[in-house]
């Protein structure tokens, strides 16, 4: 492996020639038309939850946002995929110094000059949400971007991974670096960043091709088989050749590796279908990976052509099985109003179009998430109309892109979705919405004045300047977080902005002003609340349907162009009590100086704010899923309470109560998801019950301080809680 020199001597000649490293779409993007075309029509759905109400959370000053700091490059600055934003835990390991705070990194760059000033960057967020400290994490300029955050649930220390400049041709390795919080108590004590992809010398024994520059580097930290070891996770996408395939690395560590600022031994492996995909032009592959904090689960979801994807993996990344399934809908080409002329056409302009709905390689920026007991992964990305002469001629039609929701059932190892946006009659049954027939009886839904049928579009972007395509492959972002059966979506929508900038009537004071959009699930992602929209346009602090105004203002944005929301890695549970239900969402994002992006060419260089937020969203139901309503029921009981004293030293009372007369399991996991102790398994009778762990394991032995879970299942009842030992 070649040193990490930085390429001190590298000149800024040299660097102003390099390309812009990001992501390019797959498929040429074909015309689409605008004719009044209706956006973000939702159906009514009997059966869905009414969209969440939220409030913001103050920090620890009263300010309902957080200033990090500013930056000229105002293109996806937290990155494409995964996470930015980690949560520490409350104590770090082995010393026990307080922690709880966030760590976020990001692309910063001082001055204009964003093709060579441009750094990779954190800042640390307090626990009570103000700011700590913002700076480099390198101190050398070397065109570095697009981070990933992981933060080790054991010491608290973060690792961050990018991409930068490190050969005299201008081509890329990506780095890692991590600082040493648990043995100094402060944010930002760095070691010296090394190479984590060596491009292309790593990768060349797999992949025999010398070319390959895998940047865009996403990392993650969870359990390892070895006692007393956590495992980080790093995978990249390969920059040379636009469909995507990947080197995907895992490394052991402990406190005292890290504090001996070792380079980690890692292992090294491709996955050749992928490559296959790749090198022989067949498919681009999207994806993003995902590893489980409590066994050794590791996942890569996304899509590729018509099929959906997971490469997955149940012994901590050593060996994966690849699962596919076809996502391929037949969609009617709908006859016009006067019986005889169809809406879509081949390119010869006579042939009748045959259309279907399949993957899309747009709002490909997701991330995904665990849920039901680690027992489903889910992500939101989206899928395309097109037809098969497009498809055929590498070509599809942007305009007609739908976000959807994509589940991965570890068990039965099959994959379903639900319609997040534009919706039929039943948004999770087994078939995909088609725009212009959501009430399903096989007729189009309405027609124009024209006589074309009216197709329903979806808008998830912050930006529009007339180009579909720069609005939803460059400009979407959809990320999706949980904690136990809870979820939250949240992602862009410019239905206004767009129908303003087509002078559509009622819109004008819409220019330039996106929304955010929320959905949460409280069982699993099987179904998903209406959507709640909140924008910064202070006009809209009345309901006006004739003037499209709805009070979804919120006045915590006011002044701001908030864009590319990036969330924390878990949702906090605030109260899951019975008829209280919150939890919270922390998230960054840029409040954009001037509308568009610069670094695309769109909108001019403005030194942007980087801030962070919190709210508190209110769910329906309990954290382990059903109805509020049906508390007596047994899946729907939170029948697990919280130690007491928690955190304690050296015994805890944990309360429990049966229902119904049946055996009892409660284990006590370590942070590894290693089983430490098992506390009872019996059965029991109805009624309250409590027992003591005294801090052992189960060979007798006092266990360390630290963070550890009980899990207590009875039934189909599972829960999960948290508790700290500190001495």
């Amino acid at each position: 492996m070649k040193k990490m020199l930085i390429v001190l001597g590298l000149s800024l000649l040299v660097c102003s020639l390099v390309a812009e490293d990001f992501m390019q779409p797959a498929q040429v993007a074909k015309d689409s038309y605008y004719s009044g075309m209706r956006f973000g029509v939702r159906s009514v759905s009997r059966d869905q939850d009414p969209a969440p109400e939220y409030s913001f959370i103050p920090n620890g000053d009263g300010e309902n946002t957080t200033y990090l700091t500013s930056s000229y490059y105002d293109y996806m600055p937290f990155s494409y995929n995964g996470y930015n934003l980690r949560k520490q835990p409350e104590v770090s390991q082995p010393y026990g110094y307080p922690a709880d705070g966030w760590y976020v990194s990001y692309m910063r760059s001082e001055t204009e000059a964003v093709g060579t000033d441009r750094r990779a960057y954190y800042s640390y967020i307090n626990a009570d949400g103000t700011l700590g400290e913002s700076s480099g994490i390198n101190s050398v300029i070397n065109r570095e971007g697009f981070t990933s955050t992981a933060v080790d649930p054991i010491t608290g220390d973060p690792f961050v991974a990018w991409h930068a400049v490190t050969e005299p041709d201008g081509s890329y390795d990506s780095i890692v670096s991590y600082a040493l919080y648990h043995a100094t108590s402060t944010p930002g004590s760095w070691r010296t960043p090394f190479i984590l992809f060596d491009n292309p010398e790593m990768s060349e024994p797999f992949t025999l091709h010398n070319d390959d520059e895998f940047i865009w580097p996403q990392i993650w930290i969870g359990p390892s088989p070895e006692t007393g070891k956590s495992r980080v996770h790093a995978y990249g996408n390969n920059y040379t050749y636009t469909n995507y395939n990947s080197i995907y690395l895992y490394a052991d560590f402990d406190d005292m590796d890290l504090l001996t600022s070792s380079d980690l031994d890692w292992t090294v492996q491709t996955f050749p279908y992928w490559d296959y995909l790749t090198y022989d032009e067949i498919e681009r592959i999207n994806k993003d990976m995902i590893v489980s904090e409590v066994d050794g689960q590791v996942a890569f979801v996304g899509a590729f052509g018509d099929s959906l994807m997971c490469m997955y993996s149940d012994d901590y990344g050593e060996t994966f099985t690849n699962y596919t399934q076809e996502l391929k809908q037949p969609m009617v080409n709908p006859l016009c109003e006067d019986g005889v002329t169809y809406l879509w056409y081949n390119d010869d302009g006579i042939t009748p179009a045959e259309m279907v709905i399949v993957p899309s390689s747009d709002l490909s920026h997701y991330n995904c998430a665990f849920t039901e007991e680690y027992t489903k992964i889910v992500w939101m990305a989206g899928v395309n109309y097109n037809n098969l002469e497009n498809i055929a001629g590498g070509m599809y039609m942007p305009a007609y892109m739908y976000p959807k929701m994509f589940t991965f059932d570890i068990a039965t190892k099959g994959f379903s979705f639900y319609d997040m946006d534009v919706q039929d009659t039943d948004p999770g049954d087994d078939h995909m919405a088609v725009a212009w027939d959501l009430n399903d009886d096989g007729e189009v839904d309405e027609y124009y004045e024209d006589g074309t049928p009216v197709v329903v579009m979806s808008t998830p972007s912050w930006l529009f300047l007339g180009d579909y395509q720069n609005a939803y492959f460059h400009e979407s972002n959809c990320k999706v977080v949980s904690n136990g059966n809870w979820l939250a979506a949240v992602w862009h929508d410019g239905a206004k902005l767009l129908n303003a900038y087509y002078e559509e009537p009622g819109y004008d004071n819409w220019i330039h002003q996106s929304e955010i959009a929320i959905s949460i699930s409280d069982d699993s992602g099987e179904t998903w609340s209406d959507i709640r929209y909140i924008n910064a346009n202070p006009l809209d602090n009345v309901v006006d349907p004739t003037n499209h105004y709805d009070n979804n203002f919120a006045p915590e944005f006011d002044g701001m162009n908030p864009v590319t929301i990036s969330l924390d890695s878990k949702l906090e549970i605030l109260s899951n009590e019975t008829g209280n239900y919150h939890a919270k969402l922390s998230f960054v994002f840029i409040d954009d100086g001037e509308y568009g992006s610069a670094v695309q060419g769109e909108g001019g260089y403005t030194n942007s704010a980087l801030r962070y937020a919190a709210i508190d969203l209110e769910f329906q139901a309990v954290n382990n899923g059903g109805d509020s309503s049906d508390m007596t029921l047994i899946p729907n009981a939170e029948l697990l309470g919280q130690n007491y004293p928690n955190p304690f030293n050296p015994t805890t009372t944990i309360a429990y109560n049966m229902v119904e007369e049946g055996n009892v399991l409660i284990e006590v996991f370590n942070v590894r998801g290693q089983k430490v102790k098992t506390l009872i398994d019996e059965h029991m009778i109805v009624g309250d019950h409590t027992l003591v762990w005294e801090g052992m394991n189960d060979n007798n032995q006092k266990v360390s301080s630290g963070i550890y879970f009980y899990k207590m299942k009875s039934g189909n009842y599972s829960s999960t809680k948290k508790m700290i030992l500190l001495k």
